[in-house]
């Protein structure tokens, strides 16, 4: 976890991590309310089939959110 905050009222609790994820919660019951994430830059891109590639940067483009089937 890197941060987390209070909203105003004290109601809801977010906390955001370096995975780019930041959570709500709700601080009564302790229950999710929502998780946000944002896109990485390689969101869906599909790389199946691309030549060229060494397999350091296939694997660094997958972990920046492409995708590849076998």
């Amino acid at each position: 976890m890197r941060s987390v905050a209070f909203s105003p009222d004290g109601q809801i609790l977010a906390s955001g991590g370096h995975d780019g994820i930041i959570k709500l919660v709700d601080v009564k019951t302790g229950e999710d309310i929502k998780t946000l994430r944002a896109l990485r830059p390689y969101e869906g891109m599909n790389i199946t089939g691309v030549t060229g590639l060494t397999e350091a940067q296939r694997s660094a483009l997958i972990a920046l959110g492409s995708v590849a089937s076998n």
